[in-house]
């Protein structure tokens, strides 16, 4: 497009000589020739030409100055454009031109805002990452050097292979959650989506969940109308499974938790709600970030993908999901999902 844009510079610089020059020549021979034949003598033959020869002159830089100040922005754009390439995501061009190209340099720096901040977040998820997985495999490569060095007791040999077994449940997780957002990223619509009940996939999850809140004598008080519902029905289990897992970890011990639904003519609504921790405001518009996680100790469980596996389902459901907390006074999720999926 650049390259078109600089090619119609070009011209518009020749364009602009023949049209002052042409100018030029009208008013010569429809003005200024009849004029001469009073002002000059009859034998004076090149006198009523002078004009035109002036006229040309001065069109030259004339056009030359216009030329050169409408190729500005595209010129600027150009160098921008190097640097760009060179990794530099700061650079900007000036928005001081109106019209069509003030909105193209407008468009211009916007891309370029947004390809830093994506150049910035994948740098920060590869560090993330990168520092995710390679935890693990230290812990589990000390405790396996530990056992190998012989001289243990019997209950230090189970406390670390207790160790390995967790560390090794954890990177299988992580990279169970990884393959998820990488396949899912890559997805732009549902497949295989069949008809079945919201309702009663919610319920299951929450029984599938029982070890985890019931020794925590935590409570569900659940209020689901039956709720027909057609999509990918493993992905919808991703996102009640996040969520409500994310509820019952993050709940008090005798705790409760609330799950409600309503649905209308082209929506179906479900709230998730408990008593628990709450969410710090400076973290809440960060929770679906990839890797994040508000506890950075990481003395919970969690690897920081949950919620953006959630989120990014949800989108392909075109759907939406928000949140709302008060710290040490719970939180809600809430997911609205079309009824009608293509």
């Amino acid at each position: 497009m650049l390259k078109k844009l600089m090619h119609s510079t070009k011209w518009r610089f020749i364009l602009c000589v023949i049209v002052t020059n042409l100018l030029s020549i009208s008013v010569t021979m429809f003005v200024w020739l009849p004029m001469s034949r009073n002002l000059f003598p009859v034998g004076n033959v090149l006198a009523p030409y002078i004009p035109m020869g002036i006229a040309t002159l001065v069109a030259i830089p004339i056009s030359s100055a216009i030329s050169l100040h409408s190729a500005k922005p595209i010129q600027d754009m150009v160098e921008a454009t190097k640097s760009i390439s060179k990794g530099d995501f700061s650079v900007r061009v000036s928005e001081e031109w109106e019209g069509d190209i003030g909105e193209l340099l407008h468009s211009f720096n916007q891309m370029t805002a947004e390809l830093g901040s994506t150049e910035l977040m994948r740098n920060d998820f590869i560090n993330i990452f990168s520092h995710e997985f390679k935890t693990p495999i230290v812990s589990i490569r000390g405790f396996a050097r530990r056992l190998r060095s012989g001289n243990l007791t019997q209950q230090q040999r189970e406390e670390y292979l207790q160790f390995i077994a967790e560390e090794s449940e954890r990177l299988s997780r992580l990279a169970n959650s990884v393959l998820l957002i990488a396949k899912y990223e890559n997805q732009t619509l549902i497949a295989d989506q069949t008809e079945y009940d919201l309702d009663e996939q919610i319920r299951t999850c929450i029984l599938r969940m029982e070890s985890q809140w019931s020794e925590r004598n935590i409570v569900f008080d659940v209020d689901l109308p039956k709720l027909p519902y057609r999509s990918n029905a493993e992905m919808m289990d991703h996102v009640w499974g996040n969520l409500i897992g994310n509820a019952i970890k993050y709940s008090h011990d005798n705790g409760k938790i609330y799950i409600s639904a309503r649905r209308d003519e082209s929506f179906v609504t479900v709230w998730i709600r408990d008593e628990g921790i709450g969410i710090k405001p400076e973290h809440i518009r960060h929770i679906f970030d990839k890797f994040y996680q508000e506890d950075t100790a990481h003395a919970s469980e969690g690897n920081g993908l949950g919620l953006a596996l959630v989120r990014r389902i949800i989108e392909l459901s075109k759907g939406e999901i928000s949140v709302e907390s008060q710290e040490n006074h719970g939180t809600v999720f809430i997911v609205r999902l079309p009824l009608q999926q293509s």
